[in-house]
Formats: C-alpha cells, structure tokens, sequence
C-alpha cells in the first residue's frame, strides 16, 4: 500500500514539474502603465520567441509566438 501511495506522488510530481511556467497567464496591465511582454521557448529565457506590448494610450502590438516562457515588465506612464 505504501508502495502505491509513493508511486501515485512521484507520478504526480513529476507531471507537476513538466507543467511550463508559461501556463500561468500574464499579469494585466494596470491602468496608467506600459507593460511588456517576452515570451520564451525555454526556461532559461536565451530564445526569443515573441513580444506583446501594452502601450500608454491603449494601443497593443504583438509580432511572433504568444506563449511560452514569459518575462514580465511595467513602467508608469508619464503625464
């Protein structure tokens, strides 16, 4: 029985780890900020793959691949 039990968590464990972390979705981008996007193939983040950009006035602009990796930035915007 023990044997079972073990074998049911590594099994689920190792699922667990070969989950990517771009399977969390983006943060949103707050009102009053620009927010940048990078999205990887990899997890030590060396290829990229695509950008979402969320700009000041509202506009977005996208080129390549949306998913993957991601790397996350905002800054405020000015006045």
């Amino acid at each position: 029985m023990i044997r079972r039990v073990l074998a049911v968590t590594v099994l689920a464990a190792a699922t667990l780890a070969t989950v990517p972390s771009a399977a969390q979705a983006a943060p949103r981008c707050p009102a009053g900020y620009e927010c940048n996007t990078q999205y990887f193939s990899d997890a030590a983040r060396t290829n990229l793959v695509g950008v979402k950009t969320e700009f000041c006035d509202g506009e977005v602009s996208t080129w390549g691949r949306l998913s993957g990796y991601i790397s996350w930035s905002s800054s405020p915007c000015r006045d």
